[in-house]
């Protein structure tokens, strides 16, 4: 729904990034995906600054946890940390409520 709503008004005007990378997160990881900060860049729809700006709140607040392993920021593997799966299972529990 939030893709077809930024692509019809325009990403800008219905902007969302934070939410958008905790779905992408919680659809890879029942997927098995790995996913990397640069793809959370592309699926936000936000440049590479912000995506990792975004990320480094998510971060902060136990949402999300990266990879530090590799020296190319675009290859840092992020997840979700089970805080920030239980606050993805909530909110859609009270969206199929609705």
């Amino acid at each position: 729904m939030r893709k077809t709503l930024g692509d019809a008004l325009g990403y800008r005007h219905c902007a969302s990034p934070i939410w958008d990378m905790l779905l992408e997160l919680y659809v890879a990881e029942r997927e098995k995906r790995i996913v990397y900060l640069w793809s959370l860049c592309s699926f936000a729809n936000v440049p590479f600054s912000t995506a990792c700006r975004k990320v480094t709140e998510m971060e902060e607040i136990g949402l999300v946890r990266r990879n530090l392993e590799h020296r190319d920021r675009r290859g840092v593997e992020v997840t979700l940390t089970d805080n920030g799966e239980a606050l993805i299972a909530s909110v859609l529990d009270r969206f199929a409520e609705i």
